[in-house]
This record gives structure tokens, sequence and C-alpha cells, in this order.
């Protein structure tokens, strides 16, 4: 029977000099930052989604409600991946590429949906403005071919760990979960 291994048992990592994310973390935090912006559609949905939507007449409780729930979903859901991912710890490492997975699939399902309202000229039987449908989409392409780029042209921006050796050469593990020690030392 093969022995469980506790989380708290792993080696201690130091960033590798040659790939230390460090574009990566940058990018994590001012995502994360811009995130932020949506938190009015949680704390005013009603003001805010009067901007939004085409027609004021559609505010309903259930719109408010789902409003009000994709902005929880992004600042806390998003944003927290983001800032976890911003770290330079193992977790954090290992956590880029799959935060960059998701936020892309996201956004390959979005784009699409803005530009069938897009294409829906402002009728009524659009939901959203012809202004915000075009922004969404501007304000989701840049970001989406970034993530393609990173991870299909150069995965090596999302930077690498090296675990630390002992002077015996094994893996030295301790209670330092995750610790980074500084390129220097």
């Amino acid at each position: 029977m093969p022995k469980a291994k506790s989380p708290a048992s792993n080696p201690n990592v130091s960033p590798d000099p040659e790939q230390n994310g460090s574009t990566i973390r940058k990018a994590f935090f001012l995502e994360a930052a811009a995130n932020l912006c949506t938190i009015p559609l949680v704390t005013n949905t009603h003001f805010t989604l009067s901007f939004l939507l085409n027609n004021t007449a559609d505010l309903n409780s259930a719109s408010i409600l789902f409003a009000r729930l994709f902005g929880g979903i992004v600042v806390g859901g998003l944003t927290s991946a983001l800032l976890a991912g911003s770290t330079n710890t193992r977790n954090g490492i290992e956590s880029r590429r799959p935060t960059y997975l998701m936020l892309g699939l996201g956004e390959a399902f979005l784009i699409p949906i803005f530009l069938l309202e897009l294409l829906k000229d402002g009728s009524l039987d659009a939901a959203i403005s012809k202004k915000v449908a075009m922004t969404s989409i501007v304000c989701l392409v840049p970001p989406f071919v970034w993530r393609m780029y990173v991870l299909c042209v150069r995965p090596d921006i999302l930077g690498r760990y090296k675990e630390d050796k002992g002077s015996d050469g094994k893996a030295q593990s301790g209670t330092n979960y995750g610790t980074i020690r500084s390129c220097e030392e």
C-alpha cells in the first residue's frame, strides 16, 4: 500500500533565475486589480446594470441576482486565483498554467456571446447595447490572445522553480512548505 504524502513534507523551492516568472506575476497582479472594477456589479447592481442593459425595463430581481453572482465569481473566484498564482511559491508557480487555461476558456466562451449580441444591432431582442458588446469584446480579446501566446508559444514565461538540495544531495524538507529563498542564497 502506498504511503500518503503530506503537502507539508514537500521540499523547499527556489525560483529558477533563468525563468522566475516576473512577467507573468506582473500580468496576474494587473488583471487581479482590473477585476476589482467589477465590485460595483455586486455592491450597486441596479445602477451598474442601467448602464449595461439595452432596455432598463429588463431590470428585475433575477437579472440583478445573476449579475451579482457573476460579479462574485469574478471578484471572489478569478481574482483570488490570480493573486494565488502571482506568488513565487510552489503552489503559485504550479497554479499559473491551470489559471490561464481556466480564464482563457471563459474568454473563449464569452467573446462569441458578446459577438452575437453585437450582431443583434441594438434591436429589441438585444440584451445589451452595441457599445457595451463592442467594449466587452475589445476588453476580452487582448487578454485572450496574451493567454494563448503564453500557453502555446512561450510557456517559459510562467516561471519555474528548483527544489532546494541539502549538503547530502537530497531534497530538503521542513516546516517551511513552499518557502522561496532569494536567488543570491
